[in-house]
């Protein structure tokens, strides 16, 4: 076991093998709660968003928290054991809670501890290595939780498909949060046994080069963002970067509030998904969860393509044609649904699905690399954590409005108003001009190689 673990981590890195099965446990999580909502607790698609977007909210609340804590208790690891130790519980809990009101909480709290390992393990990859080794290993951090996450909704669907066979629905999916709860304190066992003591050591990097490594993983649940910016922010900064003229570019300004309105429109379709397939559509849970897998596998494959096709194109290029794209898809979802009572076509259910995913690696890898790049090399880390806060914000707001939108008006309706909000996040990254202009404009003399990237080094090439 020890050997199998050295050979897919490297020496000294066996603690990954704890991030993947958190990460499997999350996976698996993330379309399993929907389903226990809808299917066990008899709960609405309003509900559903409600609870997205209170999950969401004490998830950047304890984002915050937690780094600021870190730094203070001057310790990585018991934060990363506590984060997949209540995790595990509260996956646990939740098998056996009867209403909504509790399953609420325990949810709130579950996410509130997630993060806390989220703030810290990419430090704990920075601060326990050289610098020049930073991107491969923070990239080999997150294929782990990339590989665990597909893995999680590869878990469920098989488990629910050999679950229902044997017993109920109900059953089967309460006997599911069981053996993703196993997961979870076994994930905390490999974190106690594994990770290295880390004692914090911040000074003011450039962040640019860990981020594109990590592809600000977080597949729209904010599950591998990083986080560790997020309790950098400061109030007053932020301000006075966003009203100086020292500060923050017009580009730049402009595109973070893009950001925050993609997210919201990504959030109107995605939040309420699940449940479209399940209730409106009679999926079963077992198809559900390998149609998501297959969404992620899409996102896995395309990180290698999305870092070559933003190297050749530009982020900028790449960002605006993926919002597009996106647009169209959730545009063509409403559509069909205002003129179709039935699901549609396996084939281009399948297609759908595909192209959901593979967008997603091209809109985060350009997001965040065009963030950096607008940025002045100043305020970098300062603009990349805004601009995670403002994804994060878009999806609570998303996931209180969605969720309300498809309870009272119907599906069709919150995925439309999905595809406008993404057509002025469009229309609103038109007017952000490429990093080379933004820099010109203001007498900025930074070497072309900065706007499209050193992506083979930068990015997670290594993804595949």
């Amino acid at each position: 076991m020890r050997e199998w673990i050295r050979r897919r981590t490297g020496r000294g890195e066996r603690w990954f093998v704890s991030v993947l099965l958190a990460n499997m446990v999350l996976g698996t999580s993330s379309v399993l709660i929907p389903l226990m909502l809808s299917s066990v607790l008899n709960r609405s698609v309003g509900t559903l968003g409600l609870q997205s977007g209170l999950v969401s909210l004490v998830g950047v609340a304890g984002s915050l928290l937690w780094g600021r804590l870190s730094d203070a208790a001057h310790r990585r690891k018991p934060f990363v054991v506590a984060s997949y130790g209540v995790v595990g519980l509260s996956f646990l809990s939740m098998a056996f809670l009867p209403s909504f009101g509790p399953f609420l909480w325990v949810n709130m709290l579950m996410n509130f501890f997630w993060v806390a390992n989220a703030s810290v393990t990419v430090l704990i990859v920075i601060e326990n290595g050289d610098r020049s080794a930073w991107e491969d290993k923070v990239s080999r951090l997150n294929r782990m939780g990339a590989i665990g996450w597909v893995l999680g909704l590869v878990l469920g669907s098989g488990a629910l498909a050999v679950g229902t066979y044997m017993v109920p629905e109900e059953l089967a999916i309460r006997g599911l949060f069981i053996l993703i709860a196993l997961g979870g304190l076994l994930a905390s066992w490999f974190a106690l046994r594994y990770i290295p003591r880390t004692e914090p050591v911040y000074t003011q990097r450039k962040f640019r080069g860990v981020a594109l490594a990590m592809g600000n993983f977080l597949f729209e649940k904010r599950r591998f963002a990083p986080f560790h910016l997020y309790h950098r922010l400061k109030p007053k900064r932020v301000l006075a970067a966003l009203r100086n003229p020292e500060g923050f570019r017009p580009g730049t300004k402009r595109f973070l509030l893009a950001t925050f309105v993609t997210f919201l429109g990504l959030g109107l379709f995605g939040i309420p998904l699940p449940l479209l397939l399940s209730e409106q559509f009679g999926y079963s849970a077992s198809f559900v969860f390998a149609l998501f897998a297959l969404q992620h596998f899409g996102v896995v494959l395309a990180f290698p393509l999305a870092a070559k096709r933003i190297k050749r194109r530009g982020n900028r290029t790449v960002q605006i044609g993926v919002v597009g794209v996106r647009m169209l898809l959730f545009a063509v979802t409403a559509l069909f649904l205002a003129l179709s009572s039935g699901p549609p076509m396996l084939p281009f259910l399948l297609i759908g699905f595909a192209i959901y995913g593979l967008s997603w690696s091209y809109l985060q890898l350009s997001g965040v690399a065009l963030t950096t790049r607008l940025a002045k090399r100043e305020n970098r880390g300062l603009a990349l954590g805004l601009y995670n806060a403002l994804a994060g914000i878009g999806w609570v707001v998303a996931g209180l409005l969605g969720g309300w939108l498809a309870q009272a008006f119907g599906y069709a309706i919150a995925f439309g108003a999905s595809a406008g909000t993404m057509l002025l996040a469009l229309g609103m990254l038109l007017t952000v001009p490429t990093p080379s202009a933004a820099r010109a404009k203001d007498g900025a003399t930074e070497p072309r190689s900065d706007e499209v990237g050193q992506l083979r080094n930068e990015s997670p090439a290594s993804v595949n």
